[in-house]
């Protein structure tokens, strides 16, 4: 399974350094919920042209990891 998000890591820290939404992404029955882990210091970055879509009764939860 190829998760639609990519996790940049420092090789030399082993530190996050940005989360990227690089497919699109539909949120819709019977899958209501999705969920993006990510460090709170850290943003959660949408690529150009990548559509979030998420029906109603659905909800997508940017947490921290």
């Amino acid at each position: 399974m190829t998760l639609p998000i990519q996790i940049f890591t420092d090789n030399t820290f082993k530190t996050v350094q940005k989360n990227i939404v690089e497919t699109n992404i539909t949120l819709a029955s019977p899958f209501k919920t999705g969920f993006i882990a990510a460090d709170p210091d850290v943003t959660v970055d949408i690529e150009p042209n990548i559509t979030l879509s998420i029906d109603d009764g659905c909800v997508l939860i940017i947490t921290e990891n």
